[in-house]
């Protein structure tokens, strides 16, 4: 399916799933690679010192109702790791050991630690991210589109050395059509 807000490269979503679309791959195939060589598989972000291919960010549950949880899996072990949205996707830009690709009104939606490299949001308890967001001061509206990244700490500082890299990497992005 072509999805004609999709700003990067990336304008065919794979996803069988209409809502989610995961964009802004770091496996050598953006115009913005990763900072230090450090190319993720396929579909997931930049590498990490754990050498997991990079983190994949995915998105489940329904938009309307919001029961929507995105979930990062590939980080490393207990990573602290921030949700990330934004209005518009862009090409990337360095950020960290990674590359961000989103922009806009930049909402850091919910702050989780990963278990195993994995780390779920929202979490029990938490707002849905329609809730969160409108919190943040941005309402989404029916038939609008979201992008999400999840960034996580990556305290190995040698493995991508300042400049350009530094002490947090970033996941693949998905553009959610609320």
């Amino acid at each position: 399916k072509v999805r004609g807000t999709v700003r990067v490269a990336y304008t065919y979503c794979p996803s069988t799933d209409a809502a989610f679309c995961p964009i802004c791959f770091e496996d050598d195939a953006q115009a913005s690679p990763c900072p230090c060589g450090n190319a993720g598989s396929l579909g997931r972000g930049c590498d990490n010192s754990a050498s997991t291919g990079g983190a994949m960010l995915t998105g489940s549950g329904s938009t309307s109702p919001d029961t929507v949880v995105l979930t990062s899996t590939g980080e490393l072990a207990s990573a602290l790791s921030i949700f990330l949205q934004g209005q518009v996707s862009i090409a990337g830009i360095t950020f960290g050991d990674g590359v961000r690709c989103v922009n806009v009104n930049l909402k850091r939606l919910y702050t989780k630690n990963a278990s195993g490299g994995i780390v779920s949001a929202p979490g029990s308890g938490d707002p849905s991210i329609t809730t969160r967001s409108a919190t943040l001061g941005d309402t989404i509206i029916p038939g609008t589109s979201r992008y999400y990244q999840t960034y996580y700490r990556h305290p190995v500082l040698g493995f991508c050395a300042d400049p350009p890299g530094n002490s947090w990497n970033v996941s693949n992005a998905v553009q959610i059509d609320w």
